[in-house]
């Protein structure tokens, strides 16, 4: 399967509130660059999530409207870029779809949010 930056996929995710040993389906969007997500077993994700009640913070990406039926996902969601995972690709069930280049810009602005690249 061809993963790429911006791909909404369905994955198994650690739980943090299981201490690491449960693991749940979520998506997860795929951050990492492509020449990475090529050349390594493991790629970097954002998470989503249906609750959407913080849905307004710098950090979160709210997916909605036209995009939901883009990313392959059924209800509004956001992409949580304050929740970023490390995942092995075994860890994989299936790519959902893809965000659209306005979708991944704005997740970019977001993800530099969360990581506090805007104040350099």
């Amino acid at each position: 399967m061809k993963l790429g930056r911006g791909n909404i996929i369905l994955c198994k995710v650690p739980m943090p509130s299981e201490e690491l040993k449960k693991l749940k389906l979520r998506p997860g969007l795929i951050v990492s660059k492509d020449l990475n997500n090529e050349r390594l077993n493991d790629i970097i994700i954002a998470i989503c999530t249906s609750n959407i009640s913080r849905k307004r913070e710098s950090t979160q990406y709210l997916i909605d409207e036209a995009e939901i039926l883009k990313a392959g996902i059924k209800v509004p969601s956001v992409i949580k870029c304050e929740s970023l995972l490390t995942i092995n690709k075994s860890m994989i069930i299936k790519v959902l779809g893809k965000l659209s280049e306005a979708g991944i810009q704005k997740v970019n602005e977001c993800l530099k949010d969360a990581l506090g690249l805007n104040l350099i």
